[in-house]
């Protein structure tokens, strides 16, 4: 019914904004990563928008690009997943880690997730792994890194972890790591994600 809205914020909370358009305010439910993404209140905001339709109420949910949205509407064909879990994965994992998550079966990382088990997690990476197979999708999401690289980083990774970092502070450390600068080493990956988390 609506693609998206674009209007004013009158209200900014971690859950929802109000944006107003001639008048007519619109609550819209958020992930706390759109939340991070818009601005502040009395600023333009668009947001891509789906709409839940129940017997007894209409709720508008809200995301920052196209394609959050499209991977919340993955997350709801999922048995057991309804729209409030769905926005609660998208609030706890980026969408590079929730991609990668699926691809790379990490149910560590998944069940690290307020209100997501073992058994769910498993269930989204059956469900979930041929759509986030999608080229188009990984384009956006996903770094490309060849075979050696990507042992360097699984090095990277699994000594942060063993230092005591949380694992997807370390995974979300990595992939920024990743978009600005070509691995050289493992230890040169670790060097770089402990400075970036201390900063």
């Amino acid at each position: 019914m609506f693609e998206y809205i674009q209007g004013k914020i009158t209200e900014k909370k971690t859950t929802f904004v109000v944006i107003e358009i001639n008048g007519l305010g619109f609550k819209i439910n958020i992930p706390v990563t759109t939340f991070d993404k818009i601005g502040d209140v009395n600023s333009k905001c668009k947001l891509f928008t789906y709409l839940d339709v129940k017997e007894t109420d209409l709720t508008l949910y809200g995301f920052y690009s196209a394609l959050q949205r499209e991977v919340f509407e993955a997350l709801i064909k999922v048995s057991g997943i309804g729209a409030k879990i769905a926005i609660s994965i998208l609030s706890g994992l980026s969408i590079e880690n929730l991609v990668s998550s699926i691809a790379d079966k990490d149910v560590t990382m998944l069940t690290g997730i307020p209100g997501i088990g073992k058994k769910t997690a498993q269930r989204l990476i059956v469900e979930l792994k041929d759509s986030f197979a999608d080229l188009a999708l990984r384009s956006e999401a996903r770094i490309t890194v060849s075979p050696e690289n990507k042992s360097m980083i699984k090095d990277a990774e699994h000594a942060l972890i063993s230092l005591g970092y949380n694992r997807r502070k370390v995974k979300q450390g990595i992939q920024n790591f990743l978009k600005n600068q070509k691995p050289t080493s493992s230890e040169a990956i670790v060097k770089n994600v402990i400075k970036s988390m201390h900063k």
